[in-house]
């Protein structure tokens, strides 16, 4: 019940976001100045995956994984949204790992070498920064986004011709929930991301921001 509320109240905040953004600009920069400008934005994230699509034969993986990545954020001060395009790789907890002989042409070095379970991430955000507290250097964040998984599969790194597996695990739609602090040229951020639909339940995100 508490899960199916939260979800409620994210889609709720996400459409909210939305039509406000349709229906008009929201300026909270104080000296009204206009500028629109690129950022980078780097992260570490805990996923949540959803219970049965973890177990399922085609995935054989843990209920939870760590996220690393990165993202190229377009700021507008008008409107106070941010545009976020962004990659993350996925690093399983794996159920299903196998061991291949392999031979490097290289260095001639033969043995056996264990899978790795991954994948590769691409994700689109969309939403306003609302900018509050003393000298508005805290913010609150709500946006609305879309993943995908690029490759998601269990196989032995830097080998080209090992044996392979696809791990059917689905990005979806989420809504986002965030608090931040500005500090000098950096922004600090802890997200909270709830998946709609697809094979992801949930995540909590680190975040670093900063302007180039």
């Amino acid at each position: 019940m508490t899960n199916l509320l939260l979800k409620t109240c994210l889609l709720g905040a996400s459409l909210l976001a939305a039509t406000s953004f349709a229906a008009g600009p929201y300026n909270n920069n104080p000296n009204n100045a206009d500028y629109t400008g690129w950022s980078w934005s780097g992260h570490v994230d805990h996923v949540n995956i959803d219970k049965e699509a973890a177990a399922k034969f085609e995935a054989r993986v843990e209920e939870t994984a760590t996220a690393v990545g990165g993202a190229a954020e377009y700021y507008s001060s008008r409107s106070e949204n941010t545009l976020s395009l962004g990659v993350s790789f996925l690093f399983y907890r794996d159920n299903a790992a196998f061991s291949q002989y392999v031979r490097d042409n290289w260095y001639g070095d033969e043995g056996y070498e264990e899978s790795d379970a991954n994948a590769l991430m691409l994700f689109a955000e969309y939403g306003p920064k609302y900018r509050f507290g003393q000298d508005n250097m805290s913010f609150f964040t709500i946006r609305g986004g879309v993943s995908g998984m690029l490759a998601s599969e269990r196989s032995i790194s830097n080998c080209s011709n090992c044996y392979e597996e696809d791990i059917e695990i689905n990005g979806g739609v989420y809504g986002v929930v965030g608090i931040g602090q500005t500090l000098g040229s950096l922004d600090i951020s802890l997200q909270f991301q709830q998946y709609f639909s697809g094979d992801l339940d949930n995540s909590l995100r680190l975040k670093i921001a900063g302007a180039f």
